[in-house]
């Protein structure tokens, strides 16, 4: 009987242990490429914190974070955290996908840039 006991006990906890459940959010960070601003020229026209995907090349350093973006609508300010480098060195030359989102305030629209993509 206590082998009986003790078997179905840890049955019981391992069944518990593995079982999957609860609740998971998705990260802040993660956008539907669907939902994402494709171009510069809707990127200017859109409200705050609006997802954006955009395909151009950084055409020049303004601050030590701060660089101009040009595609083939236009020229924004974005703004690039140093994890979004991902270790990468990036030329005017270079093409590359930014992700991030629309940072507007009453002086301007820059884009907050969270990650960096070399094409």
């Amino acid at each position: 009987m206590k082998k009986f006991i003790l078997f179905t006990s840890v049955l019981t906890l391992s069944t518990i242990s593995f079982a999957n459940g609860g609740f998971q959010s998705q990260p802040q960070n993660v956008i539907s490429q669907n939902m994402a601003i494709k171009d510069v020229n809707s990127a200017l026209n859109a409200k705050d914190n609006t997802p954006v995907t955009l395909v151009g090349s950084i055409i020049k350093q303004i601050d030590d974070d701060e660089y101009l973006f040009k595609d083939n609508s236009g020229t924004i300010q974005i703004e690039v955290d140093k994890k979004a480098w991902n270790g990468q060195t990036i030329t005017p030359q270079d093409t590359i996908e930014i992700r991030g989102k629309i940072d507007k305030d009453r002086s301007k629209i820059e884009i907050e840039v969270y990650q960096v993509i070399k094409k």
